[in-house]
């Protein structure tokens, strides 16, 4: 898991994942996998554990033209997604599974990283 490429096609936001590199293409054109960068102090969400959940959020302004569209847990053995909408606050919950990597993207920064 620790390999997992995730794609994203400029044209239609499709999101695409592969436990490995490939050559994946959408709407005609060929895709490469984005660089997961790890997040500044300044960048990093929210996480705060509720009960067996994580609690994640971020003041991120959730705009048309910059939003975070997806979280997604990666751990050693699992890969937990939740995709996420322009002008929603980024405020959810997903399943404590163990420690691991929370990855998100947004077109303005990128795919970011924070360990938890």
């Amino acid at each position: 898991m620790k390999n997992t490429c995730f794609y994203l096609c400029p044209h239609c936001h499709n999101l695409i994942i592969s436990t490995d590199e490939g050559l994946v293409s959408c709407c005609g054109e060929r895709l490469i996998a984005q660089p997961a960068k790890k997040a500044e102090p300044e960048e990093a969400l929210s996480v705060e554990i509720i009960e067996d959940s994580y609690y994640i959020s971020s003041d991120h302004p959730m705009t048309k033209d910059n939003y975070i569209a997806f979280l997604a847990l990666l751990t050693g053995d699992s890969l937990f997604l939740r995709k996420l909408y322009p002008e929603w606050n980024l405020q959810r919950r997903i399943p404590k599974f163990a420690h691991g990597r929370l990855l998100w993207y947004s077109k303005q920064t990128g795919l970011l990283y924070q360990l938890i």
